[in-house]
C-alpha cells in the first residue's frame, strides 16, 4: 500500500469520528456512516477535477485564451525577440502528474463502500 494512501485514509475516518462525536444524538454509528459517505465523495470529485486536469483536458482552453489575450505578449516578443513570451504550441500537448490523484481515488472508493457496508449493517 502507498504511504499516500492511508495518510489521506487515516485522518478522514479520524474526521469522521469526530465530527459523528459532536452530532450529539444517539445514532453515533448511523451518522459515522453518512459522515464517511458525504467525506468520501467530496474526495472522489476533488480526485476526479486532479484526474482530469493530469490528462490535459483543459489545455486547449488555456491555449486559447493566452492566444487571444497574450496578443500584446505577442507583439511586444516580436519586436524584442524574446521567445520566452510567445504562446507555445506544445501547451496544448502538455501533461500533468498529481502524486496524490491515485490515492486520493483509492481511499475516496474505500470509504464509499465502507459506507455501503455499514449503511448495510445498520439496516439489517
Amino acid at each position: 500500500m502507498s504511504k499516500y494512501y492511508i495518510f489521506t485514509l487515516v485522518p478522514t475516518v479520524l474526521l469522521a469520528l469526530i465530527y459523528s462525536f459532536f452530532q450529539g444524538t444517539t445514532d453515533f454509528f448511523l451518522h459515522f456512516t453518512n459522515s464517511i459517505f458525504y467525506i468520501g465523495l467530496i474526495l472522489f470529485v476533488i480526485a476526479g477535477f486532479l484526474l482530469i486536469v493530469q490528462s490535459g483536458f483543459f489545455n486547449i482552453t488555456r491555449y486559447g485564451l493566452r492566444k487571444i489575450f497574450g496578443s500584446k505578449d505577442e507583439k511586444m516578443a516580436q519586436m524584442t525577440g524574446d521567445e520566452s513570451l510567445t504562446v507555445k504550441k506544445d501547451m496544448i500537448y502538455r501533461r500533468y502528474s498529481f502524486s496524490i490523484t491515485k490515492p486520493l481515488l483509492l481511499s475516496s472508493i474505500t470509504l464509499v463502500i465502507l459506507s455501503f457496508v455499514f449503511s448495510f449493517i445498520l439496516i439489517s
